[in-house]
């Protein structure tokens, strides 16, 4: 049926009375977004503001809730994380999120989950979500999905904006953006929010706290040519399961402490020459106690009962780039430096050094040649240059990318890309490598991706097909003896389709339906399949939206004889409507997981030695008063 309903719908575009030029496909996004989609970086989704408005999108995990291939799982800390189709991670490197031009991934873990996962979005412009690619044109850092935040533009806005959410379980969050120009081509954005959060959950009858306290800052300096932003952001949770055996801990909390400055500017007239620079510091403490811990690698062996920590992060990075215009070749290449150190303040666990610093030196070049106009390769090459102390040894990394985009017909169009990139150890893998993996290894991917799209003057449907290859793949082996990170000794592979179509039934209304497959060689702990379904559009006063998001169910079965666990599919239905009571004054309405069906997530009881799954978030209504002026 689903294959059958597919070709239907392909029919459907073909056959279609009129078309389109393929690369209109984001007609309903801002003017904003579509200049900045960069088709020659990957495979992209963007969330323009419109949508995310009317999808009542009010923070980043409710759009990583929706992505399609990864899935978005609470850990065992209470932090809604994203893993690549088919996995469960309990920190993931895969994923960069960008703030405008700052990388804002941990120092520590390289993921963004715990300090930015749960961001409001009210000072957002849009979103643009590359998969495919390694950061070749976006920075230095290395990854396989590129999320890009942009801010609103003060000079498009130039208001105030309120807003209150009120939610059933007792949450609440209230936000400030303000924007203003001034008469000497300065311009500015201001952002606030407090927020509090309930989300607790139970296991064997007992609770387990997952509340949480945020608050954001956020300040955007702009003219024609410089951009200053500066954030800071602090987090304080409960510990949810924490490193407790028997998954309750007696107590526990994390704190943690982001602040960043970054500075950009183009030299030249015609903007071809750019150079910026940031700053990063971030902090975490956390501290746990219970009558047992799950064994970690710095306890060698012994018991523990408690657990604490208090670190401390910095990164400063510079870079350089001119884009170059010879012939038919667009050229694009760029020089960034970057220095992170590690200060462990306080710690009764973590026993290694003191301090640790890592430098990388990064060039890159990336060439764009048009062939014709229905035909362009583009070339990309890396080079990364890294000097450490202690542990890690210094080495070397390439990469590169290989591809092209040709739209042969006015409504058909094929882009595919084939790349070597890498993961390198993080300062946490460090920390808790297993003393049988003392040398860890830096993770080699090699992917190909190609997308074939047909658009219509309504309609647009989209195919891609990826291909990964993964050698000294990191992960955390829970071994009770010898538990921590280890390089796996042989080749993983993935494989997977999606299929993404959106037509829009009027100039106000539009539906997207999504669905993808994808398999792996290893054992999955996670959904392999999903997709989506949604509608959104706006009559009168009212705008309103509604969305299924699928997650197909699994059995996990593990090869260590401990038993196996089945989770069931997922429907997380989603309805929302918002009244303009004015055009300044706003009342929202959302419902959320309505069907109280869930994602689960999976977790091991190391008293019991046994897994168990749990839900990732239950039932939510929500009521949000907006005010503009």
């Amino acid at each position: 049926m689903k294959v059958l309903a597919f070709l239907i719908l392909i029919v459907n575009v073909i056959f279609a009375n009129s078309l389109n030029e393929l690369l209109k496909e984001y007609k309903d996004n801002s003017a904003n977004s579509l200049k900045t989609v960069d088709e020659k970086i990957g495979n992209v989704i963007v969330y323009s503001q419109k949508e995310l408005r009317l999808m009542q999108h009010n923070k980043l995990s409710d759009v990583l809730k929706e992505l399609p291939l990864l899935n978005l799982n609470k850990n065992r800390y209470g932090i809604s994380t994203p893993s690549l189709a088919t996995t469960k991670a309990t920190l993931s490197g895969f994923f960069r999120l960008y703030i405008n031009d700052q990388e804002v991934s941990s120092i520590h873990t390289q993921s963004f989950a715990t300090s930015w996962g749960e961001m409001p979005l009210d000072f957002v412009d849009y979103i643009e979500v590359y998969y495919g690619d390694s950061s070749f044109s976006l920075g230095s850092e290395t990854g396989i999905y590129f999320i890009r935040v942009y801010t609103k533009s003060a000079n498009k806005e130039n208001s105030t904006e309120l807003k209150t959410i009120f939610s059933n379980n007792n949450s609440l969050s209230q936000s400030l953006t303000h924007s203003d120009v001034f008469t000497n081509d300065w311009s500015y954005l201001l952002f606030l929010n407090q927020s509090t959060t309930k989300d607790d959950n139970s296991y064997k009858n007992q609770k387990l706290k997952n509340d949480m306290k945020s608050r954001y800052f956020y300040i955007d300096l702009t003219n024609d040519t410089t951009k200053i932003n500066l954030s800071y952001v602090d987090i304080q949770k409960d510990n949810y399961m924490g490193l407790s055996k028997d998954v309750v801990p007696q107590q526990g909390e994390i704190k943690t402490q982001d602040y960043f400055i970054n500075f950009s500017k183009y030299l030249l007239e015609d903007k071809s020459l750019k150079i910026g620079a940031s700053y990063t510091i971030n902090t975490r403490e956390h501290e746990e106690e219970d009558d047992e811990l799950l064994p970690i690698p710095a306890a060698n062996g012994n018991t523990l009962q408690e657990y604490q920590e208090n670190l401390k992060f910095t990164k400063t990075t510079g870079y350089i780039s001119k884009k170059l215009n010879l012939g038919s070749n667009k050229l694009l290449t760029s020089f960034h430096i970057k220095n992170k150190t590690y200060k462990i303040k306080n710690s009764k666990i973590v026993t290694s050094r003191n301090t640790k610093k890592e430098t990388t030196y990064s060039f890159t070049l990336e060439d764009e040649l048009k062939i014709n106009n229905d035909f362009m390769l583009i070339g990309n090459l890396k080079y990364d240059k890294y000097k450490r102390d202690d542990y890690l040894e210094d080495e070397n990394e390439e990469m590169y990318r290989i591809g092209f985009i040709y739209t042969p017909f006015r409504n058909f169009g094929i882009k595919s890309f084939y790349t070597k990139t890498y993961l390198p150890p993080t300062f946490y893998n460090v920390d808790f490598v297993s003393k049988t993996n003392k040398n860890i290894q830096t993770q080699q991917y090699k992917f190909f991706v190609t997308e074939a799209v047909f658009t219509t003057e309504k309609s647009k449907l989209g195919i891609t097909y990826h291909n990964v290859k993964i050698d000294d793949f990191i992960y955390y082996l829970n071994n009770p003896f010898v538990p921590g990170f280890i390089n796996i000794d042989h080749q993983i592979q993935t494989e997977g389709l999606m299929f993404n179509y959106k037509y829009n039934i009027s100039e106000q209304n539009d539906v997207t339906i999504n669905y993808y497959m994808t398999k792996t060689s290893e054992t999955s702990n996670n959904t392999e399949d999903g997709g989506y379904i949604k509608f959104m559009g706006r009559y009168s006063s009212f705008e309103y939206f509604a969305s299924i998001i699928y997650k197909e169910g699994y059995s996990f079965k593990p090869t260590n004889g401990i038993n196996h666990v089945v989770v069931d599919d997922s429907f997380d239905l989603n309805l929302g409507a918002t009244y303009y009571y004015t055009k300044d004054l706003s009342f929202s309405l959302k419902g959320e997981n309505l069907l109280k069906e869930s994602t689960e997530s999976l977790f091991f009881d190391g008293q019991k030695n046994e897994n168990f799954s749990l839900d990732d978030f239950g039932r939510t209504l929500s009521l949000s008063v907006k005010w503009v002026f």
